[in-house]
């Protein structure tokens, strides 16, 4: 069976699918502020979104990143690796041009209930 979370017209926010979770990517609710602000934008709304499907963060087995400029690979760094903790999941991060200019980062998560 396959669940669709907060549906819109291109994508669903959260599919879960036999135990997986899948997020669409999520970029900050206000792109005017800095990567390491817009990390932390990012990684609250993974949280509350995760919270909605009666998960957390230790349910994530892989995070995709994109960020807009590898200059800030190492603030954004900064502010992932003080949220994911000591059980990190899978990850890979690529310097990416994202739908607006103002958005520095995109993350998708993938899980299991």
């Amino acid at each position: 069976m396959i669940k669709r979370i907060n549906p819109g017209l291109r994508a669903s926010q959260i599919v879960l699918a036999g135990g997986r979770i899948e997020t669409s990517g999520i970029v900050a609710l206000d792109p005017k502020e800095g990567i390491a602000d817009q990390t932390r934008c990012v990684l609250r709304q993974l949280e509350e979104w995760l919270s909605e499907i009666g998960a957390n963060k230790s349910n994530i087995t892989r995070m995709q990143i994109w960020i807009a400029d590898m200059a800030e690979f190492n603030a954004m760094n900064e502010v992932y690796d003080a949220w994911v903790g000591d059980e990190p999941p899978a990850r890979a991060c690529v310097g990416s041009q994202l739908v607006t200019p103002e958005y520095r980062i995109e993350i998708q998560a993938f899980g299991q209930l």
